[in-house]
């Protein structure tokens, strides 16, 4: 008698998620997310399919967390400074003025406590599982400018976008500060609503066109020493995933962000010359403003750590890393 043949196998249940990031489409950015999307819908074997879109799409942009927090996105991306008004501890986890490079950012997030504290930060407040940080960024530009900076006096009065700590500490030096997402950079620039802003890296400022709307490309890494996302997924959803796919969604989440850092270094590096061929006047940034935008920044970060205990603890784990460090000539 023939044995029978086996039952075909059933299909797997599919998990669809919808991924917003806070870039716009014109951001390179936002790669990471379709990236992130592609490859845990490939690794799962489409078992869970990510689907990718960009700010503004579903929720509103820079509010990701708080889409995600009310079942909206399954999974959101943004910069954690975006949500300062409501986590006064957030900008630190995208930066610290004179405090941790990209490299050694990455570590701490990593190795050094930093995904620990952002986790207790995040979810002691919402329905969400905070992931990891996603694609730091080299050194950010400290300013694109239509007026020359040479002195400290002359941040007085300067209109510019900013966003985090690092535009706190500038309007204590006398700068008026304004946040809005970067794609409406341009178009305030153009029209003089803004003297100078802030925003990201070379490659990602050269497809928003800002070459054509600011005459002076200020450099140095004292304001913002790098920057990046924290990835999350919405409580409920993640519960709802296996062990292997939620692996999966981890994996993928860190190795976006890293492949993101080391390809941003590499382009990097042409874009500063196409800014140079265009006209641009790409300068560092003189050390007289430097050392006064660094010496307002101690006192800033001390003022902050003598009101908010978790707020120091944070900053004295960032502190005790980086001391770690500059022990080992890790940069």
């Amino acid at each position: 008698m023939p044995t029978p043949s086996p039952a075909p196998a059933q299909p797997s249940e599919v998990i669809t998620w919808k991924f917003q990031g806070h870039p716009a489409a014109g951001d390179r950015y936002h790669v990471t997310v379709q990236r992130a999307s592609e490859q845990i819908t490939a690794l799962s074997g489409g078992r869970l399919v990510v689907e990718p879109y960009t700010g503004g799409s579903i929720y509103p942009k820079t509010e990701e967390v708080y889409g995600v927090d009310a079942g909206i996105l399954e999974m959101g991306m943004a910069c954690p400074m975006y949500s300062l008004d409501k986590f006064p501890q957030s900008s630190l986890f995208d930066m610290m003025s004179g405090g941790l490079t990209p490299v050694q950012m990455f570590l701490w997030h990593l190795r050094g406590g930093g995904d620990e504290l952002a986790a207790r930060m995040w979810e002691s407040a919402l329905n969400v599982k905070y992931i990891a940080s996603v694609g730091h960024l080299p050194p950010e530009l400290w300013a694109h400018s239509n007026r020359e900076l040479k002195t400290p006096t002359d941040i007085e009065g300067l209109k510019m976008r900013c966003a985090g700590e690092g535009g706190e500490i500038l309007a204590r030096m006398g700068a008026a500060t304004v946040f809005f997402p970067a794609d409406e950079i341009y178009e305030s620039t153009q029209r003089g609503v803004l003297d100078a802003f802030e925003c990201a890296s070379p490659t990602i400022n050269w497809g928003f066109g800002f070459q054509e709307v600011a005459d002076y490309l200020y450099i140095s890494p004292s304001r913002a020493p790098t920057d990046c996302a924290h990835a999350w997924v919405n409580r409920d959803a993640w519960e709802e995933l296996s062990p292997d796919l939620q692996m999966i969604v981890e994996s993928v989440v860190r190795n976006v962000g890293h492949d993101f850092y080391a390809e941003s270094v590499v382009m990097d590096d042409e874009y500063i010359v196409k800014f140079i061929d265009y006209g641009v006047k790409v300068e560092l940034l003189p050390n007289a403003i430097v050392d006064e935008f660094l010496k307002v920044s101690m006192d800033y970060y001390d003022e902050k750590c003598a009101a908010d205990p978790f707020y120091a603890e944070i900053v004295e784990s960032m502190r005790a890393f980086k001391a770690i460090c500059d022990k080992q000539d890790v940069r």
